[in-house]
């Protein structure tokens, strides 16, 4: 394990808990593959016309749209929210703690630890989110940013 990893763990959930004292949330769900296919419907198929990545924003709104998170998912959905806001947010800033802000968040997405249950992949696995394809979903986002800004620069 790398030294510091379960404390930015810390931090992100300490930041999160400050951000949401004497705030009420509502935070709802989707329904993964699996469990519709459990509760009798059948797979749907992607159409032609749409996109072949889940943007995190769309998978947030299809969360918004299902079912209620309560309490630990609640925070675990936060928690997310932070480091996938903090990832996208300073990417490229310029700023020393803009920069600390993502290496934090970078370091958290891609530490792959199942102990610390704010780690990664047990706040994705926890909200129904496949951990592996997220990170590479991140990963692909960040170097499709610093593509679309080397060719804005030329």
């Amino acid at each position: 394990m790398k030294p510091g990893i379960t404390s930015l763990g810390i931090a992100r959930l300490a930041r999160v808990l400050a951000n949401s004292i004497g705030t009420r949330f509502t935070v709802v769900g989707a329904k993964t593959a699996l469990a519709r296919a459990a509760e009798g419907f059948p797979e749907e198929r992607p159409s032609a016309f749409e996109p072949e990545t889940l943007l995190p924003i769309q998978y947030y709104e299809t969360l918004r749209r299902h079912r209620e998170l309560h309490g630990e998912k609640h925070l675990m959905f936060a928690v997310l929210q932070d480091a996938i806001d903090g990832f996208m947010k300073y990417v490229d800033s310029s700023t020393r703690k803009g920069q600390r802000r993502f290496r934090e968040s970078e370091e958290w997405i891609d530490h792959r630890d199942k102990h610390w249950l704010y780690s990664f992949d047990n706040v994705c696995e926890a909200l129904d989110i496949d951990p592996e394809y997220m990170r590479r979903g991140l990963h692909r986002w960040k170097q499709a940013h610093f593509e679309r800004r080397r060719e804005t620069a030329t």
